[in-house]
C-alpha cells in the first residue's frame, strides 16, 4: 500500500459527466483521480455534438446561398474548401479540450492520462500507476456500434467520419437512426451523392408526422433511401468500394462507407465481469436510481449506461452524484422524465414529451394542435422549405403534454417550449401569451382551436 496513491474518488473516462463529477467533488474537498485514455471532452466535444455541429453549420450555406440570388444578392465563383473547415473544427476542438483539463486540475483534480480498468473494487490501475480509491465512478461513455459483415474493413463508423480529409463523391451510409440521417444531410449538402440503407424504417421513436416530412427531404435533397434492406457485403472492384444489398441484390459503387447504427456502452477494457458488476444484455452497466451499481462503492453516468445518451442527462448526473457523495447538500434525483431531443436534419427536427401513439398510453383524451405553414423566409425563393409543428395537450387539463416540430429553429423553440411544459403550463397559457410577429415561434401562441381529437381505445 505504501506506493499506491490514495484517493476518495476515482473517475474513469474525461467526458462531460466525467469532468463534471471529477470537478464538483474536488471542489467539496475531496481527493480526485480521474482517468482519460485519450483526449478529454469525451464523445460530445471530441467526436460527437461540437463537430457534427460544426459540419452542419457548414452544410446549411449551401441552402442559403441557392436562395441568395431571390434576396438580390449576386453570388458567383463560390467554391468551398472542406480541408480548411476540418482544420477550423479541429482547432476548436482542441480549445475545449484544453478547457475541460484546466477546469478540472483548478479544482485539484489529478489527471492520468493512460487507459483505466477495475482491479478490484477499490483498486483502479491506469497505465503504470495503480490508485486505491474509496469511491470509484465509471463514466466511460459509448462507441459506435460495429456492423459484422464482410468486408467490413472497408467501412468507417461516425468517429472517423469527423476526420475525411475531402468530401466522398459518393457516400454510402448504413442506418437508420439520427446520426445516420445527420450525416446524410450533411454530405448530400456538401455536395455528396448519398444513398441511405435502414434495416427498418427511419427515426424509429420519433413522431410520426416529423418522420414522414424528414423523409420529404431527404428525398428532394436526392438522397436515395432503401427501407427494409440490410447489407449483404462490402467488397472492392477496380480500387472502388461496392456494396451488394441483401433483398434486392442491388449493387451500387461509393467512395466511402458510413456506418451508424447506433452507439454501445464503452466497457470493453474496465474487466467488470472480474469485479463482478452487472450488465445488461447488451453490455451497458446497469445502475438504481442513484446511480450507484451492484457493489456499493462503484457508480456509473451517462451513456456507459444506455439509458438516455444525453450530454446534459451526464452532465446533471456526474453533478448531482457528486453532490450527493462529498457534498453537504442532497439535491433531487436526475429526472428522466420529460428530456427535449433534437436532430440536425436539414431542417431540424425537435420534440419534447411523448409521441401520438406513447401519448395515448397515458392520457384517455389528447388533444392535437398542429399547422404546417411556409415561413416568411421562404415566401419569396423557389425553394420552399417546410415548416411543421405540434402540441398535444391533455383533453382533461388543458395542460400540453408534448410539442413536436420541424423547421429551421425547432431545436432553439423547442427547448424553451420544454420550460413551460416542465412548469405545466395549459393551451390557454399559450392562448393568452401575445405573438412576436413575424416569427415562427408566434404560431404556437396563435393556434384557433384543436385540429384532431385522439380517443384511447
Amino acid at each position: 500500500m505504501h506506493n499506491m496513491k490514495e484517493f476518495d474518488l476515482v473517475v474513469i473516462g474525461g467526458g462531460s459527466g466525467g469532468v463534471r463529477a471529477a470537478r464538483i467533488a474536488a471542489l467539496h474537498g475531496a481527493k480526485v483521480a480521474l482517468c482519460e485514455k485519450d483526449r478529454m471532452g469525451g464523445t460530445c466535444v471530441i467526436r460527437g455534438c461540437i463537430p457534427k455541429k460544426i459540419l452542419f453549420y457548414s452544410s446549411q450555406y449551401q441552402n442559403i446561398l441557392s436562395n441568395a440570388g431571390a434576396y438580390g444578392w449576386n453570388i458567383k465563383n463560390i467554391s468551398k474548401n472542406y480541408i480548411k473547415l476540418v482544420e477550423n473544427k479541429n482547432l476548436e476542438l482542441k480549445r475545449l479540450e484544453s478547457i475541460y483539463a484546466k477546469n478540472a486540475k483548478k479544482a485539484g483534480v489529478k489527471i492520468f492520462y493512460n487507459e483505466a480498468f477495475l482491479k478490484t473494487k477499490n483498486i483502479v490501475k491506469v497505465g503504470n500507476n495503480e490508485l486505491f480509491a474509496k469511491k470509484v465512478i465509471i463514466a466511460t461513455g459509448g462507441i459506435p456500434k460495429d456492423l459484422s459483415i464482410e468486408g467490413k474493413e472497408y467501412y468507417i463508423n461516425s468517429d472517423q467520419i469527423m476526420e475525411l480529409k475531402k468530401i466522398p463523391k459518393k457516400l454510402s451510409i448504413i442506418g437508420s437512426g439520427y446520426i445516420a440521417i445527420e450525416f446524410a444531410f450533411i454530405f448530400a449538402s456538401l455536395g455528396s451523392k448519398v444513398s441511405l440503407i435502414c434495416r427498418k424504417d427511419l427515426l424509429r421513436g420519433f413522431d410520426a408526422n416529423l418522420i414522414s416530412l424528414t423523409k420529404d427531404m431527404l428525398l428532394s435533397k436526392g438522397i436515395n433511401i432503401y427501407l427494409n434492406e440490410e447489407v449483404k457485403k462490402i467488397f472492392v472492384k477496380n480500387k472502388t468500394k461496392v456494396l451488394l444489398l441483401k433483398k434486392s441484390r442491388k449493387s451500387f459503387y461509393c467512395d466511402e462507407v458510413l456506418v451508424a447504427i447506433g452507439r454501445k456502452a464503452n466497457v470493453k477494457s474496465l474487466n467488470l465481469k472480474k469485479i463482478g458488476i452487472r450488465t445488461t444484455k447488451q453490455e451497458a452497466i446497469k445502475v438504481d436510481t442513484n446511480l450507484k451499481t451492484n457493489i456499493n462503492n462503484i457508480f456509473a453516468i451517462g451513456d456507459v449506461t444506455d439509458r438516455f445518451n444525453l450530454t446534459p442527462v451526464a452532465i446533471a448526473e456526474g453533478n448531482y452524484l457528486s453532490d450527493k457523495l462529498f457534498g453537504k447538500y442532497k439535491n433531487n434525483r436526475v429526472s428522466l422524465k420529460n428530456i427535449g431531443t433534437a436532430v440536425f436534419s436539414s431542417p431540424p427536427i425537435s420534440s419534447i414529451g411523448p409521441t401520438e401513439k406513447e401519448a395515448l398510453k397515458q392520457y384517455k383524451n389528447i388533444d392535437v394542435y398542429e399547422s404546417k405553414f411556409t415561413s416568411l423566409k421562404y415566401s419569396i425563393v423557389n425553394n420552399k422549405i417546410p415548416t411543421y409543428i405540434k402540441l398535444l395537450v391533455n383533453s382533461n387539463n388543458n395542460r400540453i403534454i408534448a410539442a413536436h416540430m420541424l423547421g429551421e429553429e425547432a431545436p432553439e423553440i423547442i427547448q424553451i417550449l420544454a420550460i413551460a411544459i416542465q412548469a405545466n403550463a395549459t393551451i390557454k397559457n399559450f392562448n393568452d401569451t401575445m405573438a412576436i410577429h413575424p416569427t415562427v415561434a408566434e404560431e404556437f401562441v396563435t393556434f384557433k382551436g384543436p385540429s384532431r381529437k385522439l380517443k384511447r381505445v
